[in-house]
């Protein structure tokens, strides 16, 4: 997972069905990508992302982190 890119792994979550990803959805995309990866190696790339300023964090009213992209290199609209 590590060797992933930053632009795939903003791929994976911009092409998921859902604008908003917890964490738990983001692994669970990657897997039905076959790609294999352990949640510290997911929190440590999205943090990354979310630093950066390519993710955005809005936490729910149950107190759960949802991340959503706010801008991705392939799609400058």
């Amino acid at each position: 997972m590590l060797q992933m890119i930053d632009e795939e792994l903003l791929k994976y979550i911009k092409n998921s069905e859902s604008e908003f990803n917890t964490l738990a959805e983001i692994h669970k995309l990657l897997l039905q990508n076959g790609i294999k990866c352990s949640i510290e190696e997911i929190r440590q790339k999205v943090g990354m992302l979310y630093r950066d300023g390519y993710l955005g964090n809005e936490p729910t009213g149950d107190g759960v982190n949802v991340y959503y992209i706010i801008f991705h290199p392939e799609c400058q609209e």
